[in-house]
This record gives C-alpha cells, structure tokens and sequence, in this order.
C-alpha cells in the first residue's frame, strides 16, 4: 500500500502493509497522540512503530493522510 502524508510544508510517500483501513486510521491516531510538536517527528515515528518505509516513488497513493484536518481519503484522479 501507498500512503502519502501530507504536510504543510511537503509531502512524503510511504509503502507498507496493514490489514485494513480501520488498522491504518488506527495507526495513525496513535502516532498523532504520541509525536513530538516540538520536533515534528510524525513521519518518522510511525514508520519506526509500524514497518512503513519512505519511498521515493511515482506510484499513486492508495490513501492520502492530511495532517492539518487529520483526514485520510483515497483520492479520485
């Protein structure tokens, strides 16, 4: 799966695996609740507690993870 996070500054695109997306929305609430403000690690803190990996890929995301509304969507292209 293809995730992409989009930050207000860049965008970054993951690969990884999970088993649906209520696991994913799941894994992404947790690493909301956990990340540093001060630092704005989020990106890599859930890819370090959940096995996601930066990918420096074309490949269109499955799902689209907003960070300023805290929405996922899988977008219409």
């Amino acid at each position: 799966m293809v995730l992409e996070i989009e930050h207000y500054k860049y965008d970054t695109r993951l690969i990884g695996k999970t088993e649906d997306i209520s696991e994913l929305k799941r894994q992404l609430m947790e690493t909301e609740t956990l990340y540093d403000k001060r630092t704005d690690n989020f990106t890599q803190l859930f890819c370090r507690m959940f096995h996601w990996s930066v990918a420096d890929t074309d490949e269109l995301p499955d799902y689209v993870y907003d960070r300023d509304t805290k929405c996922l969507y899988k977008p219409k292209f």
